[in-house]
């Protein structure tokens, strides 16, 4: 009778481990349709930083190269293959942007500079 007891005391025990809270795990820059939609051709580096944020990889061999990456996944899941968007810059400011978040057509912007007193 103890013995029985004692199991089902810990097959209680163990039943609620199958209940734990999983948290979400977001890495990356999560990227609204918004956000990607104010890109356009001939914005510098700065007014790209201050539109999507920082790039989640920055290549010190390619400084004219940003990847952005964003997912959530559940602990304990794989992650999923991340949606990517990758911008090329030439002189400072934006020639492309390709990825599987890029718009279809990247509107053309001014080529203005920022001045030297806002940098």
């Amino acid at each position: 009778m103890r013995l029985f007891a004692s199991l089902v005391l810990v097959l209680g025990l163990l039943s609620g481990c199958s209940i734990v809270y999983k948290q979400e795990i977001r890495q990356g820059n999560p990227l609204t349709e918004e956000m990607i939609a104010g890109l356009k051709t001939g914005m510098t580096k700065r007014q790209v930083r201050l539109l999507l944020g920082s790039p989640t990889i920055s290549d010190s061999f390619h400084q004219d190269r940003w990847d952005y990456l964003s997912y959530t996944s559940k602990a304990g899941e794989p992650p999923p293959a991340p949606p990517s968007l990758t911008l090329v810059f030439k002189s400072d400011q934006l020639v492309s942007v390709t990825g599987a978040l890029a718009p279809a057509v990247l509107p053309a912007g001014s080529t203005m500079e920022t001045p030297a007193s806002a940098r």
